[in-house]
Formats: C-alpha cells, structure tokens, sequence
C-alpha cells in the first residue's frame, strides 16, 4: 500500500504527495475536491455524482489536511467541505 514519505499543501491550491526522492504527485485542490466520494458528493445508492462542478469554486485551497488510517488523507476544503476520504493508492501516479 503506498504511503507518502510527504505531502504539502496546505492554504494553497493544489497539493504536492511526495512518495520518494523520484516521485512525486501534484493534484490541483479543485480537482481533488470533485473527486470526492463522500455521501454529500456522490450517491451511496446509485453511484450518481451530486455535486456540480459549476458550483465548486476555481480558486479553492486546502484549508487543513489529516491522516486517515494509513491509507489516505481527509482534506478541509475553503468551501466548507470537510467530509472526504481520499486514497493514496488512487492519488499516487501509476507512471
């Protein structure tokens, strides 16, 4: 299971996983936010998405970061939007 050795990004708007001294991950805060598969964002029911991408603001930060286990990563978004899980195994590159 990976484990990022770093990760970087808070008050700003994109965030850096650092996986070793050759590899690294750059994820922009907007996009990891309409990722997000938390129940408000996407249905448990049918899979649907319910978030609009119209509605999530361009110039979104990251407002706290936290580890979830040792598998992800919970991210504070400056929209208010605190519920989300994301995965390192799905954050790190596969190049």
């Amino acid at each position: 299971m990976p484990m990022p050795i770093e990760i970087q990004g808070l008050n700003k708007d994109q965030v850096n996983f650092v996986w070793s001294e050759e590899s690294n991950d750059i994820w922009p805060a907007r996009v990891l936010r309409l990722r997000c598969t938390c129940a408000y964002c996407k249905s448990e029911d049918t899979g649907e998405r319910l978030i609009v991408d119209d509605e999530i603001p361009l110039d979104i930060t990251v407002t706290d970061m936290h580890l979830v286990g040792n598998y992800g990563i919970g991210i504070h978004f400056s929209d208010g939007h605190t519920t989300g899980i994301y995965r390192f195994a799905a954050l790190q590159s596969k190049s």
